[in-house]
């Protein structure tokens, strides 16, 4: 029995318990204690600094060169950030809120780095299965209930774009990534399966059935491509890096046969939101993209050209038949936005949710751009910086599974969702799930990394 008086154990107990917050938070917004909703969506932060200060007197945040040294880098990049606003009450207010939604939860990633390991982590795995049926449940409730019943729109009607389904949260994009992070747990869960019993193998795929379900039920476009890149990942690892001839059959048979079986099958269950999703493919505003603004008269190259049918497209014709993957072009090509930036920047979170909103700055709203809006707030220098640094870090983290990571087979899943969390994700714009899932999922790789001990 662990000493309830141990540190390490009551951070992980601590952390734990922040981690159901962070999923129901939006339950007491729109449902519970609508009347506080502002004042809830703060909660978290008292809930962090307990975390916080409980974990550096007790040694767990500071005692790491790489704790030492990202926190540097943190402070060097949250002082630059400071010279693009106004010194006035405005401009410090909006300065704590930007800072507020770049680093919340960086604190709480290095803390878990220095408490968690590896069986920790396929606990939490298990754990987060049983969340699937009551979740599934929720789900196809709000799919079929009207956009203005409560359980879609939330008490005060809060809930933004109720006509898809929102989950535990108070709008869907956060919803997305907690369903590809469920995704990414269930089959990291089915990866690292030693002993695929009958059970075991019925009890996956009613789990995936429903995940599908939910997939197909979000109605959202950006899940199909977040999910299917996952199954891939987690299928070419099992393939080339599982050992048990036998079990790695079972398992490849699980991924690469039954689930798109059991897609085809939700897919002609829920066909009405099937439907709903397949029409919003190519269907974005691709004139507002800054990429069509900055080229959209130049001709895309022609070793591209074979991709789609030999057309020689301009930016304009290409956006305008292919909208959905111009939007993605968009947010990983950030260079027309360089030119608009300045020398400082707007000042770090400038453009973030809570600053634009306290700040009314509409026009700078870049929303979920996340890369654009990065260089805007920081400037030409150093938001380019960062931007890249990220990608660095993406690149890095396959060069690391690759060659040093003997969890393969665990963190595969994970590796998806975190890349495209710091490709395109929305990591700054909120202090939201999104960005906690991203620093959350680093934590996963991170800990596979530092405490190998079976594939």
């Amino acid at each position: 029995m662990i000493s309830s008086n141990n540190p390490a154990f009551q951070l992980k107990k601590f952390i734990i318990f922040f981690f159901v917050y962070m999923i129901f938070e939006g339950v007491l917004r729109k449902w519970i204690l609508p009347n506080f909703a502002s004042y809830i969506y703060f909660v978290k932060d008292f809930l962090l600094i307990f975390i916080y200060f409980y974990a550096i007197k007790h040694n767990f945040l500071f005692n790491k060169t790489y704790s030492k040294l990202f926190i540097f880098f943190i402070i060097i990049t949250s002082l630059y950030g400071l010279i693009g606003y106004q010194l006035d009450f405005q401009g410090i207010l909006s300065y704590l809120l930007g800072l507020r939604s770049y680093w919340l939860y960086a604190p709480l990633a290095l803390i878990m780095v220095h408490v968690f390991d590896i069986d920790d982590v396929k606990k939490f795995l298990k754990i987060n299965l049983y969340c699937i049926f009551p979740y599934f449940i929720l789900i196809l409730f709000q799919a079929y209930s009207s956009d203005t019943s409560i359980i879609n729109s939330g008490f005060n009607s809060m809930v933004q774009n109720p006509e898809r389904p929102s989950g535990y949260f108070t709008y869907t994009t956060q919803n997305t990534f907690y369903l590809t992070f469920i995704f990414a747990c269930l089959y990291s869960k089915i990866s690292i399966t030693s002993n695929l019993t009958v059970k075991k193998f019925i009890y996956y795929l009613i789990l995936i059935f429903m995940l599908l379900s939910v997939m197909i039920l979000l109605r959202s476009r950006a899940v199909y491509l977040f999910i299917f890149v996952t199954l891939f990942y987690s299928f070419l690892t099992i393939l080339f890096y599982a050992k048990n001839n036998y079990s790695k059959l079972k398992k490849l048979i699980i991924i690469g046969i039954i689930t798109p079986l059991l897609f085809l099958l939700t897919q002609n269950i829920f066909k009405e939101a099937y439907s709903f999703s397949a029409k919003r493919i190519n269907s974005d505003t691709y004139v507002e993209m800054t990429i069509v603004k900055k080229y959209k008269n130049v001709q895309i190259p022609s070793f591209l050209s074979f991709i789609f049918n030999n057309q020689k497209l301009t930016v304009l014709e290409f956006c305008e038949k292919y909208s959905s993957l111009c939007r993605v072009i968009n947010e990983i090509y950030f260079i027309p936005v360089i030119s608009e930036s300045s020398l400082y920047g707007a000042g770090i979170g400038a453009g973030t949710s809570a600053v634009a909103a306290y700040t009314e700055n509409i026009s700078f709203m870049l929303g979920e751009v996340e890369n654009n809006r990065v260089i805007m707030e920081l400037g030409y220098y150093v938001g380019t910086l960062f931007v890249l640094l990220k990608y660095f870090m993406v690149l890095l983290f396959h060069i690391l599974f690759f060659s040093k990571n003997k969890n393969k087979l665990l963190v595969a899943p994970i590796l998806v969702l975190l890349s495209v969390l710091m490709t395109i994700g929305p990591m700054t714009y909120s202090a939201s799930f999104i960005s906690f899932i991203l620093w959350f999922s680093l934590v996963i790789f991170v800990i596979s990394l530092k405490s190998s001990k079976s594939s």
